[in-house]
């Protein structure tokens, strides 16, 4: 079963320890190669925050948080209030503590559990924009799942989405970052995903192809070999095969990135979520 990792905490208290003098958790982007769970790392979220078009007092919500890499960095851009939210505890665990060593618990927090069981403290519909990156490929029902986010997103509200597809069958080689052995894959092509989240109660307003940039961006971030200092495969059980795997598999086109910006329809009826 992936994302089954329990001492992420020590892992990255020991990483950190071992890097301590020449690593400051709470200097921007020192964590940029740890925390980030997906292809493209901290530039990615930079392309992601101009489509949220926040304004101030909008709350972001994270979907599939992860260690809550764009979660601090949304928070330390713009200075908006963000709120995570990932299945797995030991990743929350993870997301706290090293927000509290970045010195951002007053901006970002944290909550175990599925989207669909989420019950914040605030009102419903009153989040201003979301994101989620690389995370609907462990889901199977799709539009209900972003039925869920669009729940929690005020009318108009901005979605931001960063994620995997797959433009033709082909077997991939595992383990990757999302699914040891594809049991819990369920990776769709580019026109089912944009048609499950418009479903959902979603109009496009942006959806683009980052594949090529993706491509560029692995090219430049390895082209000296593996970064220095504490890095994400570090915290994955076979983090670096899972890692190699998936690089590979974007490079020859086996896989694709997709960005996407929705607003939330104004519709009452996209508000009813219905049990999956």
């Amino acid at each position: 079963m992936t994302y089954e990792e329990s001492a992420v905490t020590r892992t990255i208290d020991r990483l950190l320890n071992d890097h301590q003098h020449e690593l400051d958790p709470s200097a921007d982007g020192a964590l940029d190669n740890l925390d980030q769970f997906h292809i493209g790392g901290a530039e990615a979220v930079e392309r992601l925050i101009p489509t949220l078009a926040l304004t101030p007092g909008d709350i972001v919500l994270d979907v599939g948080s992860g260690f809550g890499g764009p979660a601090r960095q949304i928070a330390r851009r713009t200075g908006n209030h963000v709120v995570g939210v990932d299945i797995t505890p030991a990743y929350v665990e993870a997301a706290r503590d090293l927000t509290a060593r970045a010195g951002l618990s007053d901006l970002v927090r944290f909550h175990t559990g599925d989207i669909a069981d989420f019950r914040p403290p605030d009102p419903p519909g009153a989040f201003g924009a979301a994101l989620t990156m690389h995370v609907q490929m462990n889901v199977r029902d799709k539009t209900t799942w972003f039925r869920h986010i669009a729940q929690h997103l005020a009318p108009g509200a901005h979605l931001a989405v960063w994620e995997i597809c797959q433009p033709y069958e082909a077997e991939l080689p595992w383990p990757t970052p999302w699914s040891l052995d594809g049991t819990d894959s369920f990776i769709v092509s580019a026109d089912t995903l944009r048609a499950d989240i418009e479903n959902a109660g979603f109009t496009a307003t942006d959806w683009a192809n980052e594949s090529a940039w993706v491509k560029d961006w692995i090219t430049k971030t390895f082209a000296n070999g593996l970064p220095p200092g504490p890095a994400l495969p570090m915290l994955l059980d076979d983090g670096y095969t899972r890692v190699i795997n998936y690089a590979t598999a974007l490079t020859d086109g086996t896989l694709e990135i997709w960005r996407g910006c929705f607003t939330k329809n104004d519709f009452a009826k996209n508000d009813q979520v219905t049990s999956s």
